[in-house]
């Protein structure tokens, strides 16, 4: 529309300047007081080649003020609209259209497919990672096993010696302070285990600063003069270190344990993997691991096992026999102490399956807040 408004300007100067030159060119004038002479038909041609061009140039600008005051189309419905149904220009404009909107719905649900396979591999590669990692920390806690020596007992053999130690300890408190109301089972737990971690020395008394330090003192003779009994006997090495304490060799294995729960309990993996590697630790756990673990969370130093939610929630000490322990048969009930730990002895009840359905619902609720 430019070009055209152009164009008819373009031609009006062109009839204006010819206008003006012939003009200059007429002969003389006549005097004003002669009559005009009658217009030429070349006169009145010109002067109606004026008026339509004015009329063109008139319309060109009223259609320019009404397109410029016109609310603004889409430029594809109105090429649209012009074209004619069933012509190729129409048929393009409606597939450019259809295109563009199915184009761009493509496109998202290409993006949301890559952001998918981006994140399933990232996940993947976590899990890979977390499996790396908790396969080295099984391998270490192997190590630690078998490096733990006492005496001639090695491995599984010395954790063994320990959980006797605790055993002569504990009924060293029945037969020194025999009445419960001044300490109770889970006190001479506290107290025997404290001992065998520590041994005979100050710093047992310090952690134990809770405690009668006159009775506290019993005890501590009681294991001194079984330790200097063990030094003096002969053919028996292996407990000779017996009732020194046991902190350098048991305290890097409950670490290294206590870690590879955690690290399972932190991980991104859902909660079925979880329980799933935690099974595979439990088993790497013999009978007397399991046991020992048991006395540390009685006592005061396993405490963040039932803070942090692990012990109710990976059950590491699950296969303890029943009637595994034997220091105090008619206080100590492992069912009773440990309510919340399905032990594998442990009668199973099999309600139907709606019943069992809404049972492990709510035991997944109660792990889940015992956790919390």
């Amino acid at each position: 529309m430019s070009l055209r408004f152009l164009f008819v300007v373009h031609v009006l100067l062109l009839v204006q300047v010819n206008s003006f030159a012939k003009e200059g060119t007429a002969g003389p004038t006549m005097p004003p007081n002669q009559p005009m002479p009658i217009q030429t038909k070349a006169s009145q041609e010109e002067r109606n080649v004026r008026i339509q061009l004015m009329k063109a140039l008139d319309a060109e600008l009223q259609a320019r003020t009404a397109e410029r005051n016109a609310p603004p189309a889409a430029p594809l419905a109105k090429a649209a609209f012009e074209a004619p149904p069933g012509s190729m220009q129409y048929k393009g404009l409606l597939g450019d259209y259809w295109g563009g909107v199915y184009g761009t719905i493509i496109a998202a649900i290409t993006s949301l497919l890559v952001l998918i396979t981006w994140r399933t591999t990232r996940k993947n590669d976590n899990k890979t990672k977390t499996y790396q990692v908790f396969t080295e920390m099984l391998r270490t806690h192997e190590e630690i096993v078998t490096s733990m020596r006492i005496g001639d007992a090695v491995g599984r053999e010395a954790i063994a010696l320990l959980l006797s130690e605790f055993s002569f300890i504990y009924k060293a408190t029945q037969s020194h302070v025999p009445e419960y109301d001044v300490w109770s089972m889970h006190d001479r737990v506290d107290i025997a285990y404290t001992y065998m971690y520590y041994g005979p020395q100050l710093q047992t008394q310090r952690v134990l600063s809770g405690y009668n330090p006159a009775l506290l003192k019993l005890i501590g003779d009681a294991v001194s003069a079984k330790q200097q009994r063990n030094a003096r006997s002969i053919g028996a090495r292996h407990r000779q270190r017996l009732f020194k304490g046991h902190q350098n060799r048991i305290s890097h294995y409950f670490r290294n344990l206590f870690a590879a729960y955690k690290f399972i309990d932190s991980s991104d993996l859902s909660e079925p993997e979880k329980k799933d590697l935690g099974k595979v630790l439990r088993a790497k756990l013999s009978n007397y691991e399991q046991a020992l673990l048991l006395l540390n969370v009685m006592s005061n130093l396993g405490k963040p096992w039932i803070t942090a939610g692990l012990l109710n929630f990976y059950e590491p000490i699950k296969n303890v026999p029943r009637n595994f322990f034997s220091f105090d048969e008619q206080n100590f009930d492992l069912k009773v102490e440990f309510p919340d730990i399905d032990f594998e002895w442990a009668p199973k009840a099999t309600p139907g399956g709606r019943v069992r359905w809404s049972a492990k619902i709510f035991s997944g609720y109660k792990a889940f807040f015992d956790r919390v």
